[in-house]
């Protein structure tokens, strides 16, 4: 797929593939995509170390590989992703960085860790999500880390007064998020009953005419 040019303000206007930014496959000139200031001030990491992780992951999204798109402005820094356990708020401590994450995935990868909901993404999407979580030294579904992530989830949400019905908020266990306990107790492979339920899903949606693409990321 191929994206239009975009001038981004403040940004100079250059060929990223020649700086190893973006790869080829997915763009043709666009503009340089230099590290977000704002990003890089919250978590504490510099410009070459930004640059480091977006050239680990093949100049896209660590998880689907691409591109960050925002409307109407068009291609934009990815976001940096960081570990909510260490750091539980917007800001980090720069150490808990795991990697460079479009708006998406980084949304759908948090309700993952939290509940185990998927959102109806593709087995190859949930994979490339562990890979992901476990190259950054992640095991989201580790007793103590798991717990952690709730009590920070139920905090949040007494803060912002919001009435939140999941397991972590109530303690029931027919509450999203639950049946991850209750396989993290009985030592069972959660990613497998992820993919599962997820797949269950979009069998579900498919039935209704969404049509779901099973090898999409």
């Amino acid at each position: 797929m191929t994206y239009p040019a975009v001038i981004i303000r403040r940004v100079a206007f250059v060929d990223a593939r020649s700086l190893g930014l973006i790869p080829a496959h997915l763009t043709s000139e666009v503009c340089c995509l230099e590290a977000p200031k704002k990003a890089l001030l919250r978590h504490r990491i510099t410009a070459v170390r930004y640059r480091e992780f977006l050239r680990a992951q093949g100049g896209g999204c660590g998880i689907c590989g691409g591109p960050a798109w925002r409307h109407p402005i068009g291609l934009v820094p990815l976001p940096v992703d960081h570990d909510h356990l260490c750091c539980p708020g917007r800001d980090s401590c720069g150490r808990c960085v795991r990697g460079l994450l479009c708006a998406g995935c980084n949304g759908n990868l948090g309700l993952v860790e939290l509940h185990g909901n998927a959102m109806l993404s593709s087995r190859r999407w949930i994979e490339a999500a562990r890979i992901y979580l476990t190259q950054a030294g992640i095991d989201p579904w580790e007793a103590n880390r798991f717990a952690a992530s709730g009590r920070i989830h139920r905090d949040r949400r007494i803060r912002d007064e919001v009435d939140c019905r999941c397991y972590h908020c109530t303690g029931d266990p027919q509450g999203a998020g639950g049946w991850i306990a209750t396989a993290i107790a009985l030592r069972e492979p959660v990613w497998d009953e992820i993919i599962r339920r997820t797949e269950q899903q979009r069998t579900r949606a498919n039935e209704l005419g969404l049509n779901f693409v099973d090898n999409e990321l």
